[in-house]
């Protein structure tokens, strides 16, 4: 019997596939129907019917000043700008996905333009053919700076990009060996790129056309014929499948689970058919799955953002560096660990921080509005209620509404003048265990 559809349902999809599951969207969705609604969300098309379409960096600005396309904390906040704004939630959500699996970092491809490319290429190729997008992002300009294929050349290949194409972009730990690793090496030999022209070249000359062994298969292989045996290989569609059920689903999925979605994938190595399965499974939206990821400092930031509707500021950029995720500055290879190791003490001091001061930008006119208005003789648990629905918390556990309930009720409940205290009782919603899952 497939799994019912109402508000909770879609708040569930919702605060997966998109940054903010917001009053409107969540509606739009029980009219739309799950079928429509992941539909829409994989094609790209908005759910309410807005449209939205991402003015050039230049035009933008945040705090009175134009940003500058050249600085990356300005090119940190213009993604952010389209994470907030968008009506293809689930294209941005996938491009930040990407961000993390195919990692690249300006600290040492120093080179704007190449990073803002690469943000392009993951954005174009977010919810299409895997194997395109792995075909194209070892070509890719600043991924080649970043892994040393740039000048990677017959006799003195360099093993970087062949080994983290294996181990993180396809197949993962113990599904190859080092000797993989050296013939891919030399498969990949040849390409360049060229900084003064800003093309990505080809020298025959400097291709190692020699006979390798990579995986089992043995011949010629280069570049392309390299991603070719990589897409043979029986644990490619489970990596990329147990990724995305822990992007998306559940912490630990079940191998039964992966090996599922695994299936699905390997038909196609579509992206976008993968999770639309996904999203229509019965198993998406098992009751225990609600709230039990943590979200990402940029999922907290860009949805407090929207869900406020603040405008766009450079202190987003600044929160995430002090709340431990800086866009286009990865750790390492590896990207983001995720998951709890969101969770230290100084991140959620500086999440504390980040949702004190967006609530302090916030007029009085902001409470004075309809969803933040109640009878006077609403409960203090509704009041709690209805900030929660207004910044996208819909399930608050019975102690954490006890003590906001409490808070209303002896702050702003039977003030006159109900502001700060109003103000308080958001940023507690905010700052709430709750509020940091998804």
């Amino acid at each position: 019997m497939s799994a019912q559809w109402t508000e909770k349902e879609a708040a569930h999809l919702l605060s997966r596939a998109t940054f903010f599951p917001g009053r409107q969207e969540v509606n739009a969705a029980v009219q739309l129907g799950k079928d429509e609604t992941v539909r829409r969300l994989v094609a790209g098309e908005s759910l309410t019917g807005r449209t939205f379409s991402p003015e050039p960096i230049e035009r933008i600005t945040a705090d009175g000043k134009a940003l500058d396309q050249e600085q990356i904390a300005d090119q940190q906040t213009y993604w952010l700008y389209r994470m907030i704004y968008t009506q293809a939630p689930l294209i941005e959500k996938m491009t930040l996905f990407w961000h993390g699996h195919f990692t690249t970092s300006y600290q040492k491809v120093r080179e704007m333009p190449l990073i803002v490319r690469q943000n392009g290429l993951l954005r174009s190729h977010a919810l299409g053919s895997f194997r395109d997008l792995v075909r194209e992002i070892g070509k890719d300009p600043a991924m080649m700076v970043y892994l040393d294929t740039n000048n990677s050349r017959k006799g003195k290949p360099n093993e970087n990009y062949a080994r983290e194409a294996m181990e993180l972009f396809t197949l993962g730990i113990g599904n190859y060996t080092e000797e993989d690793v050296k013939e891919a090496a030399r498969a990949l030999t040849g390409w360049s790129y060229d900084k003064k022209t800003d093309q990505v070249n080809f020298n025959a000359k400097q291709h190692d056309d020699g006979i390798k062994t990579v995986l089992g298969y043995t011949g010629p292989l280069d570049a392309d014929g390299f991603v070719e045996v990589l897409f043979e290989q029986q644990a490619l569609p489970r990596w990329v499948a147990r990724k995305l059920l822990t992007w998306f689903a559940a912490a630990e999925p079940s191998d039964e689970w992966v090996n599922g979605v695994a299936a699905v994938f390997a038909k196609s190595f579509h992206i976008g058919d993968t999770l639309r399965s996904l999203f229509l499974s019965d198993a998406f939206y098992a009751p225990e799955l609600r709230g039990s990821l943590v979200k990402s400092p940029v999922e907290y930031v860009a949805g407090i953002a929207k869900a406020l509707e603040l405008p766009v500021a450079r202190g987003y950029a600044q929160a995430l560096r002090k709340i431990g995720q800086e866009l286009y500055l990865p750790p390492n290879v590896a990207g983001w660990r995720g998951g709890t190791a969101w969770l230290t003490t100084a991140n959620l001091l500086a999440r504390c921080q980040f949702a004190e001061s967006a609530v302090k930008r916030l007029n009085q006119g902001h409470f004075s509005a309809k969803d933040y208005m109640l009878e006077a003789s609403a409960s203090p648990q509704q009041w709690v209620k209805q900030f929660g629905l207004n910044v996208g918390v819909r399930e608050l556990g019975e102690q954490t509404s006890a003590v906001l309930a409490n808070y209303a009720d002896e702050t702003f409940i039977h003030a006159v003048q109900k502001t700060n205290g109003m103000r308080g009782l958001l940023q507690l919603v905010l700052i709430s265990p709750e509020a940091q899952m998804k």
